[in-house]
């Protein structure tokens, strides 16, 4: 049978106080720290979930922003294009213009060098005819006899000359 021997019991005695101390001494703090653990990841977690909601809405805001600088940017490019556009053709109409001016120009200054050049070949053939005129009249006419020859010379010389264009 069993016996009950004072050790026995001592040592049962042992081990409940030993029980208690380390349940008071080493159990409890271990546990209350374990505890205070699981809250600091609890709430880590808390603010994790939390944070990615708030990650996702940043995201979807920076997603919108993106589709809409895109828009922008192209709209600007547009814009720049219709500009660059109009700016050419601006230029392209004042080079033309500049052009027909330079060619006006060039056309007044040609047929005034054309009259200057007529002028001169009528008054050479002037003093031609006036020599030639007085070679076969023999003698020196006046001033006014001279232009009374010229023009009769021109006025026929003209004639002969529609005469001949038709």
């Amino acid at each position: 049978m069993l016996r009950l021997d004072m050790n026995f019991v001592y040592n049962i005695v042992n081990l409940i106080v030993l029980y208690l101390l380390l349940r008071h001494f080493l159990i409890q703090p271990v546990m209350n720290v374990i505890n205070k653990r699981q809250a600091m990841i609890d709430q880590s977690m808390n603010q994790a979930k939390s944070m990615e909601g708030q990650a996702t809405v940043l995201k979807k805001q920076y997603e919108e922003k993106l589709a809409g600088s895109q828009e922008e940017g192209s709209k600007l490019v547009e814009e720049a294009k219709v500009q660059a556009k109009n700016q050419y053709d601006r230029i392209v109409k004042e080079a033309e213009d500049q052009a027909a001016r330079v060619m006006d120009q060039a056309s007044k200054k040609a047929e005034a060098d054309q009259q200057k050049a007529m002028r001169e070949a009528e008054a050479k053939v002037a003093s031609l005819v006036m020599a030639a005129a007085a070679k076969v009249v023999g003698k020196e006419v006046n001033a006014m006899e001279n232009r009374s020859l010229y023009d009769s010379f021109l006025a026929e010389a003209g004639d002969l000359h529609d005469a001949g264009s038709n």
